[in-house]
């Protein structure tokens, strides 16, 4: 039986799902500013930085263009993360190249919203709507929400580094135990440590 403290498979992207979400963004992406077109280059970077971040959809909504840093130490700072408390999140380096190049291309100041259409800060339920629409292009379930984007992120983080306290801080969670869900959720890594157990 599932409990609060478990999260089970049908939460989270397989790596190979979120492979296959990717590419079709970025291809329809490709397709839209060929065209002039600005909806899909606006859904495979609202993807990207919640892939790559693990930040929650209120989040994504009010982030500023001022707190992305694209600088020597590429981060977002999230000034309005859950119960007020602020925290700052380190990116990839080929993620601060897709925020300079969208940045630049949508001519957003540094006081914009950085999903907005005309001025107009998108909501919620309309990041949650782009989503939908990309899940759907990708032929992924149609269970997964914008939130499966943090599981997967907060999964493969921690099964890459084994550092809970590293989850702790970049999802913004005030409580340790909290991330204890992400321990041993990866239904591949379990295949492969039967598989090779007394190889």
């Amino acid at each position: 039986m599932t409990t609060q403290t478990e999260l089970t498979p049908d939460k989270y992207l397989s790596k190979n799902e979120l492979s296959k979400l990717l590419t079709t963004v970025t291809e329809k992406a490709t397709l839209d500013k060929a065209k002039g077109r600005t909806v899909w280059p606006r859904i495979e970077m609202m993807i990207q930085l919640a892939s790559n971040t693990g930040m929650r959809v209120a989040e994504l909504v009010d982030i500023q263009v001022h707190e992305v840093n694209t600088g020597h130490e590429p981060s977002v700072y999230v000034s309005n993360g859950k119960g007020g408390k602020p925290r700052l999140i380190p990116i990839s380096n080929q993620l601060k190249k897709r925020l300079k190049d969208f940045i630049n291309a949508n001519e957003l100041k540094p006081t914009d919203c950085l999903f907005n259409v005309n001025g107009r800060q998108y909501s919620t339920m309309g990041l949650q709507q782009q989503f939908k629409k990309a899940a759907r292009a990708a032929g992924l379930d149609s269970m997964y929400s914008i939130h499966s984007l943090r599981h997967t992120y907060g999964t493969y983080l921690y099964e890459k580094e084994k550092d809970l306290r590293m989850v702790q801080r970049h999802l913004g969670h005030a409580s340790l135990a909290t991330v204890q869900i992400y321990v041993g959720v990866s239904k591949e890594r379990s295949y492969q440590a039967v598989n090779g157990l007394y190889d």
